[in-house]
């Protein structure tokens, strides 16, 4: 089963699904989604409620945050997840609710300095992955933040680079320079006696941020430059494959890929599923929905042929053929189900009728040993054609109305 992420108000289930399906076949763990209905669009045969089932038109960015906020997107298929330079990092931090970067506030755990939003005026897009060694983001370990901002041109980013790495310097008056010598675009500090280094790499027109503390071992300047050397080996040549949307087509960029978003229930625009909008993934960028993934993720991308996911109310993987997509549905329903005979928690309900005979749903209950940990959720996966789908909704009945509008959407049924 591979269940998603949400907002603050959504992670004590969150917590729960990860300690249930840890040792799952599966992609990660989620949080339950509780979705608001909209305006029906077209008559099914299926119950959908108020929710649309028929698919949409989402077009291009109607404005300059949207677009750029797409363009992050976009970027966040090349920015580098930790574990492929290290797998020592095992788990996102959690410390950033959005991996968009469109100004200061979306690394404002990561800097220090006030001077980020008049430097980086031009930032055009940017993205951030965090990751951490221990068992939690507050477990002592290694904790990385690598983030990539991208600019107009080259020139942009050779004098925005350098600044804020002054600016980050100067913050506190025992910071001392670093040479990374590996990389001489790098420019880097950190403060002798602890063990933490900042770093800011020019490539082109990006900028690479990271942050790095590590708390397992004493203070040691090669180790940390090494770590920072590392990572920068398998980010740059990343962001060599990326293809950055002409300058003049930014405003407008398209904001879905081959329809499937037009084809995925939206999320409410009053209470939205997630802090970034909805959008679509073909790579790295999918494990900001995941709670918990790792390099078996890849692993089970390919095996699986998905080459799209969409996500908004739902999410939707799209396999190249329908063969992979079955086998992604039985995968998870397998997994579903063995874990409705190991714990009791988690128990399988009734599918809605007329969806076939690839739809499996549960319900996961509000105890753990026991102990209250939290609100029923409910979940459903179901595959059709190239496609395997999950929904989430607090109430079974929401839960049923959402399934039949996406599964109406995705088949015209």
């Amino acid at each position: 089963m591979t269940v998603f992420g949400g907002d603050k108000n959504r992670r004590v289930v969150t917590a729960i699904l990860t300690v249930c399906l840890l040792t799952a076949a599966s992609v990660g763990c989620g949080s339950t989604v509780s979705g608001d209905a909209q305006q029906a669009t077209a008559k099914t045969t299926l119950d959908v409620g108020n929710y649309p089932s028929t698919p949409g038109t989402i077009g291009n960015a109607k404005s300059n945050k949207q677009a750029r906020a797409r363009e992050s997107q976009r970027l966040g298929d090349y920015v580098v997840l930790p574990f492929e330079a290290d797998p020592t990092y095992t788990m996102v931090t959690g410390f950033f609710p959005s991996p968009i970067v469109l100004n200061r506030k979306g690394l404002s755990k990561m800097i220090v300095n006030d001077t980020f939003d008049d430097v980086a005026k031009d930032l055009t897009a940017g993205w951030v992955n965090s990751w951490s060694t221990g068992d939690s983001a507050l477990d002592k370990g290694h904790r990385v933040s690598l983030a990539v901002l991208m600019f107009p041109d080259a020139a942009t980013a050779a004098v925005v680079g350098p600044t804020l790495e002054h600016d980050d310097f100067t913050y506190n008056s025992d910071n001392e320079p670093v040479q990374i010598t590996k990389y001489p675009g790098t420019t880097a500090h950190w403060r002798p006696g602890i063990s933490s280094i900042g770093s800011w790499t020019v490539h082109d027109r990006y900028v690479v941020f990271i942050k790095l503390d590590d708390e397992t071992h004493p203070a040691d300047l090669p180790s940390l430059t090494g770590q920072v050397e590392r990572m920068l080996e398998v980010q740059l040549p990343l962001l060599d494959k990326f293809t950055p949307t002409p300058t003049p087509d930014l405003p407008h960029v398209a904001l879905d890929v081959d329809g499937l978003l037009g084809r995925t229930l939206p999320s409410s625009p009053d209470n939205p599923t997630r802090a970034q909008p909805d959008g679509v993934f073909t790579g790295r960028g999918v494990f900001s929905l995941l709670v918990n993934a790792g390099p078996a993720t890849f692993t089970r991308l390919d095996e699986f042929a998905i080459d799209l996911i969409s996500f908004g109310e739902s999410v939707i993987f799209r396999s190249r053929t329908q063969e992979a997509a079955e086998r992604h549905f039985a995968d998870q329903a397998n997994a579903a189900a063995s874990m409705a005979t190991s714990n009791r928690i988690f128990k399988p309900i009734p599918a809605p009728p007329g969806l076939g005979q690839n739809v499996a749903c549960y319900a996961i209950a509000a105890t753990v040993d026991g102990k209250e940990v939290g609100a029923t959720a409910n979940y459903c996966g179901f595959q059709t054609d190239r496609y395997y789908v999950e929904v989430e909704s607090t109430q079974v009945q929401d839960l049923y109305q959402q399934v039949n509008a996406q599964y109406a959407m995705l088949t015209g049924k």
